[in-house]
């Protein structure tokens, strides 16, 4: 029976719109050939159509196996769905023949464009038809809501909880409709969770690029590279995040976002994806190294955005291909890689409306009516539903009309279709008539082709979008934009004033210039707390060419580096304290701006700024997994002449240089760096850092550089234990008591090593004292995992040795210091070893290598291997090896909190209840 039919034109309001298509249609038409499959479509079409035009349904659309219908009530469209599916079951379809249909609803509202219903819930609709599965009915929280108590009698909802799905918008919550005589049980839904990865959430939709999507996705299918390309703007960094969306559940193993923006070192590429992934560099091993290592037998996308930068690292990305078969790359870049096996995919603009304004009298009259649009016609067009999409962001009442629709076309013609550009121009809809914005355009860009004919044509339309943009700003405004440009990878609020401003200075009030800036879309705000701010790539590098015409341009630039410097220096002292783990977020944070600072310092030979910002920021380089970041910058400092103006600074630098080489177990480039420090300091005559440095030389001494040694061999003379008697007479003699607990804390570890009967316990318990005494939480912490670790060899202490260790873990655990932690559970693992429980060693022992990985602190396992020579119980002698791999494996997947708990054996969220109580 059919039902009232509705015209979707003629309703306003919401609608709801439902999509279908046959699971596996290719595989059944292969199973029951393709005349017999023509007749089973047809009958399940039919059988659809009769639920829907009885439910009121308006069909909408129809392609092989799919609809697309609409509903004038959400109620509507679930019966129809619920009847659609009960026929569908009740079909006597022939032998090998079942049919399954997926169906997804959602609801909201649509226009007509061209006697097409077009609109973004549309388009969200079908998105959640597409991860159903056959058989499966799901709706969107809005269809629910709509829907309310009103569901059908027996028909129930299945709440499956917030889904991404592959248009990388917000999380959808999706249900499923549930009854008594429809299959209720089904695979996980096959949306981006379903996979590994880190795409990021849109939060504006993807319009158009459907014949562009296509074919990079069939791209992507027979080749292993593919690249992207074309001038800033063109929006291949959206598209490369659609295609990785669709291509997800050809990974397994994960599809990685790896952005480049902000790096300038080729060789920091392999850092930063490894960072993207979750691992990091691990000591002397390379980037390279350790990325093959952890790709091997893996299916896995690396989506590598703006690779034009550090192009010279295409050869690292050709090499990660050829070692790891599993493997793809999709690059985004002004330029092709050149390498071997890319497949190039130049990105063009949108497809845009010809613009007859630009046509000559005799093109116009070749054309007809030159002055007649046809509005619908024009809504065709990607460049122009691109336009509308993001004017309604910013003016919700907007809408092409007769009048307008002329302006419309010619400015997304003569923006030649670059999504960048145009998203610029529609952002101005919010103050401007579409005519006004077209007659600002037109001067900018004859201005541009007039100054800069030797950039390619549609780098000219973009900058000119972006110069039209900078332009209509006031001067004190442009003065901002100029200033902010210093920035890499954000900045908060206090640093745009600091170096943006001061108001008094430019003439407006910083925030309030950042608001309009962020309105304009020359800047976008981050949801973070505190709230930051970041500058797309290709407006900063505009912004920075104007801020070179400017006289301040070296002042401004000197400001942010200074900024930098302080910053640092400022949080250096307190990396030991409570408060460290906070500081370390910070100092994370401002990372790429610290590196701006020091590449500018180093480029202009400007010592002072470059040895104090490392000096200041090398705990950070140690703590948070930066140490192969750190040994290029400090050896390439101490190579460079002007690193000797300064003895001073030069001392600074080898400190920060040995404590590196120390966490990567460099023991003899160490010892070089450190000895150069006290002779240094020697020379100068002061006191304090004649001890400290003395307290860092000893170090050499503490084992020996070959981990397969005997460490008592390291210090045949015992000139460690002459270098630290020093440095404790020293601080005495200045009553310096951190400085004294350093020294004692260090001849606990050599009288460790050296296997003396209390193994350094008197020593560490001194130590400790004083630790608690100026409030060092960090050496503390390090006196207890010492501690533990000399009581560890004593069987009847046992019970103690743990109760240090797990003191000392928590302390590492609240800091955010995984290199502490990898040695905590190398420690625990030995104890769990001597207790006879091998499992729990073998995760525990897994969790330590994954953090010494992560943190490329070497140290841990160097020290590690000499546990034969300090009588320590080693888990890998005793586990057949493919049950130490199998244990390891499973301690190496948990996460940091849940190998802390596990170590702790308390429930994780349990964690954070520790207060620094004393063991």
């Amino acid at each position: 029976m059919t039902g009232p039919q509705f015209d979707p034109a003629a309703t306003a309001g919401t609608l709801a719109f439902l999509f279908s298509d046959i699971e596996g249609s290719t595989r059944l038409e292969q199973a029951v050939g393709t005349a017999a499959y023509a007749a089973v479509r047809e009958r399940h079409r039919e059988l659809l159509r009769a639920a829907f035009a009885a439910n009121t349904g308006s069909e909408q659309g129809t392609e092989g196996d799919s609809f697309f219908v609409a509903f004038p009530a959400a109620r509507d469209a679930v019966v129809a769905a619920l009847e659609a599916q009960r026929a569908i079951l009740a079909e006597p379809w022939p032998k090998g023949g079942e049919v399954r249909v997926r169906m997804g609803l959602h609801a909201g509202e649509a226009s007509v464009v061209g006697g097409s219903l077009v609109g973004l819930a549309i388009n969200r609709a079908a998105r959640v038809a597409g991860v159903a599965h056959g058989g499966q009915v799901l709706i969107s929280a809005t269809v629910r809501a709509l829907v309310g108590s009103e569901l059908p009698d027996g028909v129930t909802l299945i709440d499956l909880g917030g889904h991404r799905l592959k248009d990388l918008r917000e999380p959808e919550h999706l249900y499923q409709l549930a009854a008594p005589d429809l299959p209720a049980t089904f695979p996980p839904l096959a949306t981006l969770d379903a996979r590994p990865n880190n795409l990021p959430t849109q939060l504006t939709s993807f319009v158009g690029r459907e014949e562009e999507l296509a074919t990079a996705c069939g791209l992507l299918s027979a080749n292993r590279l593919v690249t992207l390309t074309g001038p800033g703007g063109t929006g291949k960094t959206r598209l490369s995040l659609q295609v990785a969306a669709q291509a997800v559940e050809d990974f397994p193993d994960g599809v990685f976002f790896v952005p480049l923006e902000t790096v300038r070192d080729p060789d920091l590429v392999a850092s930063r994806i490894a960072g993207e992934i979750g691992i990091a560099e691990s000591g002397g091993r390379s980037g390279r190294d350790v990325l093959v290592e952890w790709l091997a037998g893996k299916r896995v996308l690396l989506v590598l955005d703006n690779f034009e930068q550090v192009v010279d690292a295409g050869p690292l990305v050709a090499d990660l291909l050829r070692s790891v078969p599993g493997l793809k790359a999709l690059a985004t870049s002004r330029t092709p890689l050149h390498v071997s096996g890319e497949q190039e995919f130049p990105v063009p603009g949108l497809p845009v409306p010809p613009d007859l304004g630009g046509l000559g009298g005799y093109e116009q009259a070749l054309k007809g009516d030159a002055g007649a649009i046809d509005i619908a016609r024009l809504s065709t067009y990607e460049a122009v539903r691109l336009f509308i999409a993001r004017a309604v962001a910013v003016r919700p009442g907007f809408a092409v009309t007769n009048e307008n629709a002329p302006a419309v076309a010619a400015i997304c013609a003569r923006l030649q279709g670059m999504p960048l550009a145009i998203e610029l121009a529609a952002a101005r809809v919010k103050l401007l008539s579409p005519d006004q914005i077209l007659g600002r355009l037109e001067s900018q860009l004859s201005l541009l082709a007039a100054g800069a004919r030797d950039l390619p044509a549609r780098q000219q339309t973009l900058r000119g979008a972006i110069a039209w943009s900078y332009d209509i700003l006031d001067e004190a405004h442009r003065r901002l934009v100029d200033r902010l440009s210093v920035f890499a990878g954000g900045f908060d609020l206090e640093a745009a004033e600091a170096i943006g401003g001061p108001s008094g200075e430019i003439g407006i009030d910083v925030l309030d210039g950042l608001l309009a800036l962020a309105d304009q879309s020359l800047i976008r705000g981050r949801d973070t707390d505190p709230p930051r701010f970041e500058m797309l790539d290709t407006i900063r590098e505009f912004a920075a060419e104007m801020l070179d015409a400017r006289e301040d341009a070296s002042a401004i630039r000197d400001r942010h580096g200074r900024w930098y410097l302080e910053l640092a220096e400022s949080i250096a002292p307190r990396l030991s304290g409570a408060d460290q783990r906070s500081l370390l977020e910070q100092l994370e944070r401002e990372h790429d701006n610290v590196r701006a600072a020091l590449d500018r310092a180093a480029a202009a030979g400007d010592g002072s700024t470059a040895i104090r910002l490392a000096f200041a920021m090398w705990r950070f380089w140690q703590k948070r997994g930066h140490l192969n970041e750190a040994r290029r910058r400090l050896e390439a400092y101490a190579a460079a002449p002007w690193s000797h103006d300064d003895r001073v600074l030069r001392a600074r630098l080898m400190e920060a240089l040995g404590g590196t080489l120390w966490w990567q177990a460099d023991i003899n480039a160490m010892g070089l760096a450190y000895r150069e420090a006290v002779e240094l300091w020697r020379a100068i005559g002061d006191k304090a850092e004649i001890a400290n440095s003395l307290y860092n030389y000893a170090f050499t001494f503490a084992v020996s550089a070959n981990p397969r040694q005997d460490p008592r061999l390291a210090d045949p003379d015992g000139e460690g234990e002459r270098v630290l008697a020093e440095a404790l007479e020293l601080y005495r003699e200045l009553g310096d008591l951190r400085g004294q607990a350093n020294v004692l804390w260090a001849m606990g570890n050599r009288t460790y090593f050296l296997l003396s009967d209390d193994g350094g316990e008197a020593r560490f318990r001194e130590a400790l004292e004083l630790f608690r005494q100026v409030g060092d939480v960090t050496m503390e912490a390090w006196s207890l995992h010492m501690l533990g670790s000399t009581l560890l060899r004593r069987r009847d202490r046992f019970d103690e040795a743990r109760t240090f260790l797990r003191h000392a873990l928590r302390h590492f655990h609240e800091a955010s210091d995984a290199a502490g932690i990898a040695l905590l559970f190398d420690d625990l693992s030995s104890q769990a070893t001597a207790d006879g429980d091998l499992p729990r060693a073998a995760r525990l022992r897994g969790a330590a290598r994954r953090l010494t990985a992560a943190t490329g602190a070497e140290l841990a396992g160097f020290v590690n291997e000499q546990y034969d020579y300090v009588a320590r119980p080693q888990v890998g002698k005793l586990l057949p090896p493919d049950e130490l791999e199998r244990y390891g494996a499973e301690g190496a997947a948990m996460s940091l909190d849940e190998a802390v708990a596990y170590a702790l054996d308390v429930p994780i969220d349990e964690l954070g209840q520790h207060t620094h109580d004393h063991a």
